[in-house]
This record gives structure tokens, sequence and C-alpha cells, in this order.
């Protein structure tokens, strides 16, 4: 037990340090938010997806396109939306905090902080780019959709528009296409399958590159944490990080260990669905009309825990010799 906690402890201990490290050099006045937005933006529109290209590439990808993984996390992404849907009427009437709770409950900081924590355990396996991808995708698919019928909503109680406005299936796939991770993942998927060689100079680089991923990353999540955030909204925002970091991963993790499935499989699953909410479900949230201080407030505080909670689940899984074998 005490090699399981200390093992898992070594793995998750950098990100800490990390996110401490951002807290730190944004009270010292070292990053303000303009800096971290754009080392974010940085980090979305280069340096992960150099990530990602890297890990593909390099991958044996033999036997992986008839996992049942990818599927799987994408079919549960669709349900736990749903789901949400359903659970949000439960908790409040508003329209504008239903919307705030469904996105930041099913839309985690994927990039951010589940591909790093899976990285660092499971290693270059494909598995993690793999699944990660299929979150992504149904993600990036369906979040506009569900917004525009909360936004909807939010203007019908408001008597400002008598139906619901669509967006085409053209409009959300032209809209996927332009999402740098998911070019990378095609680009990566054609280097490899046919075989590109890459120049030597050119793999100094993109490592050189994809090294940046994790450090930067849990670094401007720490400075952009500001736990003054949470206000009258605490209660509700509580409740969401109960269904967020526990409930959520702990049903999703029934068909995986049911199956039995490999250990990367299990550990990127484990750091997808545990993951904190989106820090895009702020501005996603303001844009459509919902509430953006409930989003902030669950964006928060799920970021804060999130590494808490993550470790749990990674203790109780290499426990039960399920990962890291």
């Amino acid at each position: 037990m005490l090699e399981n906690l200390l093992a898992t402890g070594s793995a998750l201990a950098p990100f800490f340090v990390y996110l401490l490290l951002g807290m730190f050099l944004k009270r010292a006045g070292v990053i303000d938010d303009e800096l971290a937005a754009a080392i974010n933006s940085l980090i979305f529109k280069v340096f992960l997806p150099v990530n990602f290209f890297k890990s593909i590439y390099t991958a044996d990808l033999s036997g992986l396109f008839g996992a049942a993984a990818v599927p799987y996390v994408m079919i549960a992404t669709l349900i736990i939306m749903f789901a949400l849907m359903k659970i949000s009427k439960k908790l409040t009437d508003d329209p504008a905090k239903q919307g705030a709770l469904v996105h930041t409950g099913y839309q985690g900081n994927f990039m951010m902080f589940s591909l790093p924590i899976a990285q660092r355990i499971a290693g270059d396996a494909p598995q993690v780019l793999l699944i990660l991808t299929g979150l992504l995708i149904t993600v990036n698919f369906t979040s506009i959709p569900l917004m525009e019928h909360y936004r909807s909503q939010v203007r019908i109680r408001d008597g400002r528009q008598s139906g619901e406005e669509k967006t085409s299936f053209v409009q959300l796939l032209i809209r996927l296409l332009r999402v740098p991770l998911v070019d990378s993942v095609i680009l990566g998927l054609i280097w490899s399958v046919c075989h590109i060689p890459m120049p030597a100079i050119g793999r100094t680089v993109v490592s050189g590159i994809a090294g940046c991923v994790v450090p930067l990353a849990f670094v401007v999540m720490g400075a952009k944490l500001d736990l003054a955030h949470i206000r009258a909204n605490s209660g509700l925002a509580l409740r969401q990080v109960l269904i967020k970091l526990i409930a959520i991963p702990a049903l999703v993790m029934i068909v995986p260990v049911a199956a039995g499935w490999d250990s990367a499989s299990i550990t990127t699953i484990i750091a997808a669905f545990g993951a904190p909410s989106a820090v895009v479900s702020v501005s996603t949230c303001g844009s459509y009309e919902c509430d953006e201080e409930l989003a902030g407030e669950i964006v928060t505080l799920t970021s804060f825990l999130a590494l808490f909670t993550v470790f749990v689940w990674l203790f109780c899984f290499r426990q039960a010799g399920l990962i890291g074998q």
C-alpha cells in the first residue's frame, strides 16, 4: 500500500509544484491575466497540437482502431451530457444556470490537465491520444447545439425569442476542422500510416516544443486560479464539484474495470473524466447568455480540487492492480 501511495504521489507531485508555482508567480506580479491568456492561447494553438502530432506519428497504431475505448468514451460523454440536462433542472429553474451546470459538467480540461497526467503515467501509449481525441471531437461537435439550446431557453424566458436557433451539420463540421488539435491528429495519422520519414532536425524541434506542454499548462492553470471568485453560487457550485469529480468518474469507470481494459486506457479515462471543468466554459457560457459567474466558480473549484481527487482515484486503481503494473 505504501509503495503504491508513494508511486502515485511521485507521479503527480510535479503537477502540484507547477500549479503552486503559477499561483506564486501570479501573486508576485510576474504573470498577469493578459500574459496568462497569451500563453494559454500559445499552448492550445501550437504546443499541444505539436505534442499530439509527435505522440501519434511515433506510435504503433496497429490494432488500436478496433479498440472499444474510443467509442465508449464518446458515447459516455453524450450520456453524461443528457443526464446533466435532466439533473440541472432539478437543481435550478434558471436556464442560464442550467446551461452553466451542463457545460462545466461534461466538458473537462482534457488537454491541459488529462493529457499531461495520462502521459506521465502511461507514457506515449497511443491509447492516450486516441481516447482524448474522441472526447475532443464529441465535445466540440455537441457544444454549440447544446449552448444554443440554453441561450434560446434564456431568451424565451425573457420574452426575446419564440423558438430555438439551429446550427447546420456542415457548420459544425467546419468548426471541428478548424480546431488545431483535430488537425494535428489527422496529420499525425497520415504521417504514421504512410510511414513518412521525419528528418533528425524535425524530430529534435518537435520533441523540444512538445516538452514545453506540461510545465506551461500547469503554471498557467495555477496563475488562473482565483478562489475569491467563489461567491453567491457556492452551494450550487459545490454540488457540481461532487458530480464532476466524484460521481461521473465512478460511473464511467465501471465498464473499463469490468471489461479488464489495459492500464493505459484506464489511466487515460480516469484522467479525462476526473478532470476539472474546462476554462473555456466561462467564456462559452458568457457568449451564449448563460451564467458566466457560476461557470467561473465551478471552474475554479474543480481546478483547485481535481489534482487531489485524481490522486485518490489513481491510488485506488493502482492499489487494485489495474494501473501501473
